[in-house]
């Protein structure tokens, strides 16, 4: 009779295999959350700069005048006549900015952009390690621009 060697992984390998598989996949899901993250708070920059378009779009649109309010972490465009909401957005955490509570600024009929008195022009914005400076124009276009 032949003496065959027995082919395949004893235990040992087998654990040992798993325990580097198991390292590199933790390893790639922190990288992937971390880099989900950045994206989030990336985006949450051009939420905040769609906000004062839209407002004056819709404002121009509807024919009626729109107000841009902070709340807390809380961001809305609602209708100046009966305070519905027509566009909401909340800062996720890790963003932060300058601007004040309450009433920020009125969108008229035309697309005009009044700003409040209390509205910092140009206002910050961080997030991601990175500080963001809006400026506001009077027809609601929104410049962006990292601060060095």
């Amino acid at each position: 009779m032949r003496n065959l060697k027995q082919q395949g992984f004893t235990l040992i390998e087998f654990l040992i295999v798993a325990t580097i598989l198991g390292v590199a996949l933790s390893i790639a899901a922190f990288e992937g959350w971390r880099m989900l993250r950045g994206q989030e708070q990336r985006a949450a920059v051009s939420s905040v700069q769609q906000l004062f378009w839209q407002g004056a779009t819709a404002a121009a649109s509807r024919g009626a005048r729109l107000e841009l309010v902070r709340v807390g972490r809380v961001l809305e465009v609602r209708a100046e006549a009966d305070g519905r909401v027509l566009r909401r957005f909340e800062l996720p955490d890790g963003v932060t900015t300058n601007l004040p509570e309450g009433r920020l600024a009125v969108f008229t009929p035309p697309g005009r952009v009044n700003l409040a008195a209390s509205f910092p022009n140009p206002f910050t914005v961080r997030a991601g390690g990175r500080t963001y400076r809006f400026t506001v124009s009077l027809i609601g276009e929104v410049k962006a621009e990292v601060v060095p």
